[in-house]
């Protein structure tokens, strides 16, 4: 296996693994099978019953990845301020047309006007598609702002509006997502989504597992204390499989 850096080359932490065979030049064409993060395990905590954890844990490791800082702190500044201009005239709600968020504000973004961060999407969208996508990427992307006090209750995307993966860029703030088994609340994972860090969810997990962003508390993960601030996420779907 070799190491290469994938969205910049300005830090030292963003490298991932990639199976040998795949070359930077290929990127387009990767599934994210092959890309695996050196410090994904940190990020997730299984809580899956005993007799049937390995089987599980084997499935949902296929289908849900965590890539820490793949952006650095001054892209992010960047990103931020250019979301904050779209965002500016719209107020926190704490109700949502299907009850699934509070405390949030939200836009959807297709041209970004500073070159550098319409480079980084297009990079991401790479990353997080590559040839597990079932449809095209969608051209929009959207904007959670999601404020100290809000989150995002458990639900699964409707196949009416997006394909077979979701990913998500968290900005400003650490938080925790936890994952329900959608027949079975007695299983699930709690997952860490570091500031600067990538989901991606596919698949097995994306069609079957609930999702949530939990509200500001005094969580702890794997005994460390999360406290989430307000986080900025840019999520980015494919178009629904027809």
């Amino acid at each position: 296996m070799r190491f290469i850096s994938i969205i910049t080359t300005t830090s030292k932490n963003n490298l991932f693994i990639l199976k040998s065979g795949v070359s930077l030049k290929k990127l387009s064409t990767v599934s994210s099978k092959d890309i695996i993060s050196h410090q994904t395990f940190k990020f997730i905590d299984y809580q899956f019953p005993e007799k049937i954890a390995k089987s599980r844990q084997n499935i949902f490791e296929k289908s849900f990845f965590i890539l820490p800082d793949v952006v650095t702190d001054i892209e992010e500044k960047e990103l931020v301020n250019e979301i904050e201009i779209s965002l500016k005239r719209l107020r926190y709600q704490h109700d949502h047309w299907d009850d699934a968020i509070h405390g949030y504000r939200e836009t959807e973004k297709i041209l970004w006007k500073n070159d550098k961060n319409a480079n980084i999407i297009n990079k991401l969208k790479i990353l997080s598609f590559g040839n597990d996508s079932k449809t095209k990427p969608m051209q929009q992307v959207h904007i959670l702002d999601l404020y100290d006090d809000g989150y995002v209750k458990a639900h699964i995307d409707s196949v009416k509006f997006c394909g077979n993966i979701i990913a998500g860029l968290s900005l400003l703030s650490d938080s925790i997502m936890k994952l329900t088994d959608d027949t079975d609340p007695n299983i699930f994972v709690e997952a860490l989504l570091p500031r600067r860090s990538l989901y991606i969810m596919k698949d097995d997990v994306r069609y079957k597992y609930k999702h949530e962003v939990l509200a500001r508390s005094d969580k702890q993960f794997k005994g460390i204390k999360v406290l989430r601030k307000r986080r900025i996420s840019i999520v980015m779907r494919n178009e629904p499989i027809m």
